[in-house]
């Protein structure tokens, strides 16, 4: 092995050495440098990112009227880039009238309270200039109820109930949405279903009155995704986030597939590199056969919990918590194979993850993400320990904190909506705390863009009990050995929240780096074993 152990002072991140006795530690993030460091970035142009998540209305606020904006987010995005995120998702931006924006009123127009087109020109410009995709939520189940195009259908679809002649267009309205002509009828569908007006007949809405659902039997639709999908492509958009995919024919995978498949060749065909994610809410056997359409990933909600855990107290709940990351891991990838997995550990939709009051934890659980295959998503906030409280979504979209002192680009609430505990400082706060959620999350993206084979590596090995010093069947000790071209890693990572943990590194291994969720612990490298501190991660390199 290598001799002479050069510390990488800020991010806990050492070349791949080893030595008699060394000890692993962390210093200011103001004195690291890239340079003449062994490990740096090595960012590949494909689609294996790490991916934000930024609910618009609720992140950065650029001209004080309390609404986060494009020009808000524009301004963070070196920030960002600087944290290690590659990649952007935007929550709906379209106009509407519901403060979410996932009813649509206007596919082809920025909802005012966010900016412009020229703003969003702006921001596409502004990332990809620092190497990061942009992809949109783009909701196709439903539109608004006061689109356009319920609008036509509507009128359509009354002369047809009405028994009137149509027009060759109104008769591709007439069905453009999902009608029922009786109240029996509706009934029958088992779907949640409003009145139309004043009309005799009903509309299919399944989340809310305001949200009418589309017909995938009208062929014209597509021509319609076709249309907005080529637009925002047009203007340098990189993908879509493809919203309640199984609701586009209600729980009929089949069918949902098929429609998947098609919407999947429009995207591709305009962009053959472009990114979907669909959000298919289900069972893992569910969401493995949706990846027959071709969309290159679907967000793993039955693997959610595996990276957000619990609060662990002793090592037995530790070896818990180790057990259903390594099934989620494993479901994961067998869910997925061989496309993009996608993991997450919350998001819009879902009470956020962190622990208030146990950073520990609330690092680890970023940590264990940050180690899966796929491109990873993170929900604003959570790099900096965001909480939430209650049920409702508004809860879940509370304002992102950048700065306690003076609250730049601070928005206003969502209307209700409830702030949890803010346990943790403001972003440029935790900046200057080296020991802080935010810097810990920043070393984590830096090793996932340093190492190609965490993101993409094939895993050749998933274990407890590989070469570890303590023959304990209980060990707290996970270690995983991936492989990506010519580079070969294990990952080794300590369960325990409580004890440190040995691990012998095999002969043909170089420690690289070890990353603590306190950088008052220390990590020592005693001949060839390395001591782990609760809940620490370390990442060797193979010859």
């Amino acid at each position: 092995m290598k001799k002479g152990l050069l510390l990488l002072l800020s991010l806990s991140l050492f070349s791949c050495s080893s030595q008699s006795s060394t000890f692993l530690s962390s210093t200011a993030l103001d004195d690291f440098t890239f340079q003449d460091k062994e490990l740096k970035e090595n960012i590949i142009d494909d689609n294996y990112r790490n991916y934000y998540e930024i609910f618009v209305a609720s992140f950065a606020d650029s001209n004080g009227d309390g609404i986060g904006d494009l020009d808000g987010i524009t301004a963070k995005i070196p920030y960002l880039r600087d944290i290690g995120y590659t990649g952007l998702w935007l929550t709906p931006i379209y106009k509407s009238l519901s403060y979410h924006k996932y009813d649509v009123d206007d596919y082809y127009a920025i909802d005012e309270d966010f900016g412009t087109f020229e703003d969003l020109d702006e921001l596409i410009r502004e990332a990809h200039a620092n190497d990061m995709k942009v992809i949109l939520d783009l909701p196709l189940n439903h539109t608004g109820q006061y689109n356009d195009l319920f609008s036509k259908a509507v009128l359509a679809h009354k002369k047809e109930f009405e028994g009137e002649e149509l027009t060759e267009e109104e008769k591709i309205f007439s069905s453009l949405y999902v009608f029922y002509d009786s109240l029996e009828e509706a009934q029958a569908s088992n779907n949640k279903y409003y009145r139309c007006g004043a009309n005799d007949f009903y509309y299919e809405a399944n989340f809310s009155s305001n949200m009418p659902e589309f017909n995938f039997e009208n062929e014209y639709i597509y021509t319609i995704i076709d249309e907005i999908t080529s637009y925002y492509q047009d203007l340098g958009i990189d993908g879509f986030r493809l919203d309640a995919v199984k609701y586009f024919d209600i729980n009929n995978t089949e069918n949902n597939v098929k429609i998947l498949s098609r919407i999947n060749e429009i995207v591709k065909s305009h962009d053959p590199d472009a990114y979907i994610v669909g959000e298919c809410w289900d069972n893992e056997m569910t969401i493995s056969n949706y990846y027959k359409s071709g969309i290159d990933s679907f967000f793993y909600f039955p693997g959610s919990s595996a990276f957000a855990g619990s609060y662990l107290l002793s090592n037995n709940m530790s070896q818990n918590y180790k057990n259903n990351y390594l099934d989620g891991l494993n479901s994961l990838l067998s869910t997925s194979d061989p496309y993009i997995p996608a993991p997450f550990i919350d998001n819009h939709d879902m009470g956020r993850a962190s622990k208030s009051g146990r950073q520990d934890l609330t690092k680890f659980q970023l940590g264990l993400l940050g180690m899966s295959n796929g491109t990873t998503f993170t929900y604003y906030g959570d790099e900096i320990g965001m909480t939430s409280q209650g049920s409702d979504d508004q809860n879940y979209r509370t304002h992102y904190y950048f700065d306690d002192e003076t609250h730049e680009y601070e928005c206003d609430n969502p209307n209700n909506g409830i702030e949890g505990t803010k346990a943790y400082a403001g972003a440029n706060q935790q900046l200057e705390d080296p020991n802080s959620i935010l810097n810990y999350a920043k070393k984590i993206n830096f090793l996932r863009n340093s190492f190609k084979s965490i993101a993409r590596g094939k895993l050749t090995a998933l274990s407890s009990e590989d070469e570890k010093i303590n023959e304990d069947t209980s060990t707290p000790l996970l270690i995983i050995d991936k492989e990506y071209e010519e580079e070969k890693i294990k990952i080794v990572i300590n369960f325990a929240g409580l004890d440190n943990d040995t691990y012998l590194v095999p002969e043909g291994y170089d420690v690289c780096s070890v990353v603590l969720v306190d950088i008052n612990n220390k990590a020592e490298l005693r001949g060839d074993e390395l001591t782990l501190p609760p809940y620490a991660i370390a990442i060797m390199k193979g010859e």
